[in-house]
């Protein structure tokens, strides 16, 4: 049997006669995996306990240790008692058979309480898993530790404690909807066969050969997105604890078979940067808007390129000069440059003689009449014609600009090459990968439909681009259209002689 197929025997069996539990056995085995520390937060009674002894049913001969810490729990409890004999002979030295720093996965009930004498210890231990015995540092072969309370930590003190916890989840109980079945049903065991259990080799086979496994651009960039996001929302997250989400993420991907990452990857990034848990849901909706909509869109960089050369075609387009505040430029009657599309003159009879109004017989008149009656002038008006620019561009402007544009067009069909590629692999690489929820592919595909409909629109708009920039008007091209229109008015002008 693979160790793919193991582990998803393991967690199928881990989640059996558990309701509603099987999002916190996915997030303790990749924590086992990676060599990481669970943290279960939520009421007393929700399996938190039970979901830590399966986890140690997982391993072959891995020793289970549990504990219930409160504000007057002494080291004693969780690192084992001080030998007497040490002590007689000058040494200090404790007898850990049975607790905590020779146990291979460990419970420990409502963790925060734990006080300073146990709080130096249990750090070393979690981060380092080593224990100081004495004057001697050793090493111990912890697991994981799944970690619960009923409440979040208060004070400086215990951040550091909580941040080793790398993984976290609110367990809450049992829905509305799976009730019944709590009330019918009974709690099965978890018992697997030798052949289907982990072995410690495993484990280190699993993070040694994950660390070679690529970390992908489109994981980075994801990355950076969750990033930005925890600064808006004012969450800290250490640099030590990006540094094991990047492992984390490396061996979700290298235990479902592939050797770099995905984008899809990052599934396990909300669940690991919330410090309250009402925060989960906005970190769960930005991962779920990274790999449908915004993870399948064409780059930005790539939209504000078509648009600024969409710029660039109207304003080469323009065939009517502006003035030095750009407003567009006309020629009046008498031949002077205006930025008025209509001008405004006194009518003239046929003599030449200026046209005035004359209320007194309701006629037009070329008499101005007395200062004490003058006669109203008679405006028409006159339509400008606009200053034409004439422009006209060189052979090799336009075959660079439709060059630049095909370049465009090349990185938006490399981009609907890889939509389509992820449109045909997508369902394969869901039902291939041991930890992503089947339920988002749905979405992932219709995302990916959306995308192609928007690239059309795309390709549709730089086929467009090409087709102005051909049509540019070239220097040999307009000399000709010039003379034409000249030889065309020389001949108007002796038709009408």
């Amino acid at each position: 049997m693979s160790r793919k197929d193991k582990l998803q025997t393991l967690m199928a069996q881990m989640s059996g006669g558990l309701l509603e539990r099987e999002h916190q056995v996915r997030l303790m085995m990749l924590a086992a995996l990676s060599g990481e520390h669970v943290l279960l937060v939520g009421p007393p009674g929700t399996a938190k306990s039970e979901l830590a002894k399966r986890l140690k049913n997982v391993f072959v001969e891995a020793n289970y240790f549990e504990r219930l810490v409160t504000r007057f729990s002494v080291p004693e409890e969780l690192f084992g008692p001080l030998s007497i004999r040490a002590l007689e002979e000058d040494r200090y030295n404790r007898l850990t058979s049975g607790y905590l720093p020779e146990t291979s996965v460990a419970f420990i009930d409502e963790i925060f309480k734990a006080n300073s004498a146990i709080l130096n210890s249990l750090l070393t231990l979690l981060n380092e898993r080593q224990f100081d015995n004495g004057n001697r540092r050793v090493d111990v072969p912890l697991i994981s530790v799944v970690a619960a309370s009923n409440e979040l930590p208060e004070g400086e003190e215990l951040s550091a404690l909580y941040d080793r916890f790398i993984l976290r989840s609110y367990v809450s109980p049992v829905s509305t909807e799976s009730f019944d079945e709590l009330l019918c049903g009974a709690l099965e065991g978890f018992d697997p066969e030798l052949n289907v259990r982990l072995k410690v080799e495993d484990l280190n086979e699993v993070q040694r050969l994950a660390e070679k496994v690529e970390l992908t651009a489109a994981t980075r960039e994801a990355c950076k997105e969750f990033r930005n996001y925890l600064v808006a929302q004012d969450i800290y997250v250490s640099d030590r604890r990006w540094r094991k989400l990047v492992k984390l993420m490396k061996v979700s991907a290298f235990t479902s078979g592939f050797n770099e990452t995905s984008i899809y990857d990052t599934w396990i990034l909300p669940h690991c940067l919330w410090e309250q848990p009402e925060q989960f849901e906005g970190l769960e909706e930005l991962y779920k808007r990274l790999v449908t909509v915004n993870g399948k869109m064409p780059p930005s960089r790539l939209l504000q390129v078509l648009k600024a050369w969409e710029g660039k075609l109207k304003e080469e387009q323009q065939n009517h000069k502006r003035n030095a505040q750009g407003r567009l430029l006309y020629v009046d009657r008498d031949g002077e440059e205006t930025i008025e599309e209509v001008s405004k003159y006194q009518k003239k009879d046929e003599y030449g003689e200026l046209l005035y109004w004359d209320d007194r017989y309701s006629e037009e008149t070329t008499y101005k009449g007395s200062y004490s009656n003058k006669n109203k002038p008679i405006m028409e008006e006159f339509k400008n014609k606009p200053v034409s620019l004439r422009r006209s561009f060189s052979k090799a402007h336009v075959e660079g600009r439709v060059l630049e544009i095909q370049g465009i067009r090349n990185s938006i069909e490399e981009f609907y090459s890889q939509v389509n590629k992820g449109l045909s692999d997508v369902t394969g690489y869901f039902e291939k990968h041991l930890w992503l929820d089947k339920s988002m592919l749905s979405e992932v595909t219709d995302a990916l439909h959306t995308s192609q409909k928007e690239v059309d629109k795309l390709l549709k708009r730089v086929t467009s681009l090409e087709s102005g920039f051909k049509n540019l008007p070239q220097e040999s091209e307009l000399d000709l259209a010039l003379e034409l229109e000249e030889d065309s008015e020389a001949i108007e002008g002796e038709l009408c002689d």
